[in-house]
């Protein structure tokens, strides 16, 4: 009992210190499907991680914590990734839930991130529960709870000596953030589909696996017997990739999942980030020349999966 009322108080004082006065950021609604009030909406949180990978939040570290009895095992970051950010020049990393949308920013620079309705959302996690994703159970209950949480927060790393400090976002950044998709012709178009027949082999354009295995077309990539078998129990019949200006789209069924949201800056700010972490990567230079211009691409790539046997098939066609 004793333990228990320590663990209470320390989560109250975190929680009132780190208020400060800032304007917390409400998420859309706080009423679930069932009808009930569910909403938690908590001002940014900034976890403080030193040298040696030890986190604190308002000078409390995991060995307070753990002298009233918690396990903080799995508190510490691994100082590899410590020195890794800290080389690089990555001094934060927030992570904002806005209700709709899971919001990244490194060193104050928006990322591109997910972003979702009920229904997509919903749909995603019995994909994952359809394919044994693992913890999909959990996940389930946990991330539409998510939904509901306006939650912020940072987790700062140490900074090199002299270097000046890069400041936070400003309170409000990550709810506001609104993306600026190009509107000009598309650099690139790549539109195609794959058929798998019984045996997890692709064919395409009409040519089957053994038509292009005849043509010398090897190496091609097979799904396994046992994804066939769990993608023919949930009747997951298709799965779509489809990029846009304003993200990349992905479908099962033709139904929409959830959305990668991006556009040039966004994609440029990520292949800076990348670049900084790993600046002797391989294929950095290939990187660096596609990936900010992925919302330039018209890309569609439609997998068509075998059925089972008393399968009633789905039409789908690829989405504008």
């Amino acid at each position: 009992m004793k333990r228990i009322i320590w663990v209470i108080f320390l989560v109250l004082a975190l929680l009132l210190a780190a208020c400060s006065g800032q304007a917390v950021q409400p998420t859309i609604s706080p009423t679930t499907t069932g009808g009930q009030i569910f909403q938690i909406a908590l001002p940014r949180l900034v976890i403080d991680v030193d040298s040696q990978g030890t986190p604190s939040i308002l000078g409390i570290s995991p060995a307070i914590l753990k002298a009233v009895g918690i396990d903080t095992s799995g508190f510490q970051v691994p100082v590899q990734t410590v020195d890794t950010m800290t080389k690089a020049g990555i001094q934060h990393i927030e992570i904002a839930s806005v209700g709709d949308r899971l919001v990244v920013f490194v060193n104050g620079q928006p990322m591109p991130h997910l972003g979702w309705t009920q229904d997509s959302l919903s749909r995603v996690l019995d994909l994952a529960a359809k394919l044994d994703v693992q913890n999909a159970a959990l996940l389930s209950k946990l991330l539409p709870m998510i939904t509901r949480l306006g939650l912020d927060v940072v987790l700062r790393f140490p900074s090199q000596p002299g270097v000046a400090e890069i400041p936070l976002t400003e309170p409000g950044a990550a709810k506001n953030l609104q993306i600026t998709p190009n509107t000009g012709p598309a650099s690139l178009i790549v539109k195609f589909e794959v058929v798998f027949d019984a045996n997890g082999l692709p064919g395409i354009m009409g040519l089957s696996a053994a038509d292009l295995q005849a043509l010398g077309v090897t190496g091609l990539p097979q799904l396994s017997a046992d994804l066939i078998q769990k993608l023919q129990k949930g009747d997951i019949q298709s799965m779509e990739f489809r990029t846009k200006p304003d993200g990349a789209y992905f479908y099962a069924n033709g139904d929409p999942l959830p959305t990668l949201i991006w556009d040039s800056k966004l994609l440029a700010n990520l292949v800076d980030v990348y670049a900084k972490i790993s600046p002797d990567a391989p294929l950095l230079p290939l990187i660096q020349n596609t990936v900010p211009y992925m919302d330039r691409a018209d890309i569609d790539i439609l997998l068509h999966f075998p059925l089972a046997a008393d399968a009633t098939p789905i039409p789908v066609k690829m989405h504008d």
